[in-house]
């Protein structure tokens, strides 16, 4: 009856512990990452847009990632808040101007603000075309309550932070001598449970990706973890590498592919580095980025799908889907960054 009974206890204790186990990210399909949370409905990078994503579907929620002055990891896409909250409002006398990766940036910054004076902030929508009746009413999140989100689902939510203008971070006087922001990053992450590579049970049960537009950022990552990265890459007129100092031509040579996938499983492309947009706003001709990066065995993550007519080619007719059709039943990416995981979430129900 004693052996009876332990199997019995064991079966009961292996239901629970299969009821406790949370579903898996979706293998039959690409990824939804919401961009900056739900940021076309709500003010970005809040604990509110990223719960907001979760409940609609993504499969990711994003966060760019700046230190406060006394280097607490928060999210904001920008160090600099002034358009993003109403920092300009409530700390005018903290107007500055900084160099960040060439140009000369003028705001209100988390650099010069504890994050006890970060949390008396109020999220805005920056974008005067969009909802602004939930100005003033969420706050900015740190990095580990924007994780904690996350760890709350029900199911697996990923990850991708972005550690962003690192270089910049590192070469100010708040940072402690042999320490940059990577490595702030990194305690949190782990402290949180964070570590395995892609393939690894410990990434399925809590997937991540890191990113970054700086190739040596990412390159010291490598070298400190085996959580997967992912490389950035801009593309627009003007753009060079942060701290490479290349352009899309040179970064995208055979070299250098070649190079990213020897620290990287990933890249984040700018979307019209796949399709580029002619001048009269079609579509131009596809290029062979994407086919490129999946023989060298990287995913794929293009940004930003948006479903504002103002951001969709005129190929599309005004029709996001026809946008996600081509992307993902064509072009093949293995997710895309938008600013709707709602509108992508029905997407992927409907086909």
């Amino acid at each position: 009856m004693k052996f009876v009974a332990t199997i019995l206890l064991l079966s009961t204790l292996l239901v629970a512990g299969a009821a406790q186990r949370k579903a898996g990210l979706p293998t039959n399909r690409p990824y939804n990452i919401a961009h900056r949370g739900a940021s076309g409905l709500l003010p970005e990078h809040t604990v509110e847009a990223y719960q907001k994503a979760i409940d609609q579907g993504a499969d990711f929620i994003e966060c760019d990632v700046v230190l406060t002055k006394d280097l607490v990891p928060v999210c904001r896409h920008e160090p600099d808040v002034k358009d993003t909250t109403d920092g300009a409002e409530k700390f005018a006398d903290r107007m500055t101007t900084y160099e960040i990766d060439g140009s000369e940036v003028e705001g209100i910054f988390t650099v010069d603000l504890t994050l006890e004076e970060l949390k008396t902030l109020r999220a805005i929508q920056p974008r005067d075309f969009r909802d602004p009746n939930f100005n003033g009413k969420f706050l900015v999140p740190t990095l580990e309550e924007y994780i904690d989100v996350a760890l709350g689902a029900d199911h697996a939510i990923g990850i991708y932070p972005e550690t962003k203008h690192p270089s910049w971070h590192n070469s100010l006087d708040i940072m402690p001598e042999g320490k940059g922001m990577s490595d702030i990053v990194l305690e949190v992450l782990l402290q949180k449970g964070y570590g395995g590579d892609i393939n690894s049970e410990n990434w399925a049960k809590q997937p991540v990706f890191i990113q970054s537009f700086e190739v040596g950022n990412l390159k010291y990552l490598s070298g400190k973890t085996d959580m997967p990265l992912v490389q950035l890459m801009g593309g627009w007129e003007g753009y060079v590498t942060p701290d490479t100092n290349l352009t899309h031509e040179e970064f995208t040579t055979a070299e250098s592919l070649d190079d990213i996938a020897t620290y990287a499983s990933g890249v984040g492309p700018w979307k019209s580095t796949i399709i580029p947009e002619n001048e009269d706003g079609t579509a131009g001709e596809r290029t062979d980025l994407v086919e490129k990066l999946h023989v060298r065995g990287l995913q794929v993550h293009p940004y930003t799908f948006r479903n504002e007519d103002r951001f969709l080619l005129w190929d599309w007719g005004q029709d996001m889907r026809a946008e996600y059709d081509a992307f993902f039943n064509e072009i093949r990416v293995n997710g895309v960054f938008t600013d709707f995981p709602g509108s992508l979430a029905a997407y992927f129900k409907s086909v």
